[in-house]
């Protein structure tokens, strides 16, 4: 499948550049969605169990990898418009019931929907085409998908991490279960962080009203 020599050319590229692939392959994961960073990014963890590798700077270059990925998706549909990209979407792994999904998300979330989108397994990968076609503030977009790119990185990369040599076979044997559980744990961090958020407002305006 081309997929599993997609996986293969990605292990192999981390395997021989270490940090300058983990880069470039976030980089073309942010373009191009069918290319996964739930197994980039664990098998850098897994690296960087090994001690090739730190676990922090994996983190911080997947997730500056991701953004600029991220920014070229949205400076194509800034610059290319919608009707391009129902035409040709498909080389970039999107179809129009994607497109209108991450549109629809984006419309209901906004700004807020940047970070939690690119926090989130299935949305991160095509949230920055319609912030593009919405024409979002470019700084803003840059900031919020930093910030997302860095929640879902840290889950992806400690569960890589942790997991150490027992990583490749925990892959190989769950058969998507994979997504489940990383997926549930950036929910858990997404949440907690909008909890504390919407907490944090309502004393906010209790100390106003007083």
């Amino acid at each position: 499948m081309i997929i599993d020599s997609i996986n293969t050319v990605i292990i192999d590229l981390i395997n021989n550049t270490g940090y300058v692939g983990v880069f470039l392959a976030m980089l073309v994961e942010g373009v191009f969605t069918p290319i996964p960073s739930e197994l980039i990014m664990p098998f850098a963890g897994y690296v960087a169990y090994t001690g090739e590798l730190n676990f922090f700077l994996v983190i911080l270059i997947g997730s500056l990898g991701a953004v600029v990925g991220s920014f070229i998706a949205y400076l194509l549909a800034y610059h290319l418009g919608r009707p391009i990209l129902d035409r040709y979407g498909r080389f970039f792994g999107l179809d129009e019931k994607k497109m209108e999904s991450a549109e629809n998300w984006f419309k209901k979330w906004g700004v807020w929907g940047i970070f939690i989108g690119h926090s989130m397994p299935g949305i991160r990968s095509i949230i920055s085409f319609p912030a593009g076609l919405a024409k979002m503030d470019r700084v803003k977009f840059v900031i919020f998908t930093f910030f997302g790119a860095l929640v879902w990185n840290t889950v992806l990369v400690s569960a890589g991490y942790y997991l150490g040599e027992n990583w490749i076979q925990f892959w190989e044997g769950t058969d998507g279960l994979d997504y489940v559980i990383l997926g549930g744990l950036a929910v858990v961090l997404v949440g907690y962080f909008l909890y504390s958020r919407r907490k944090k407002a309502k004393v906010i305006r209790s100390s106003n009203n007083e």
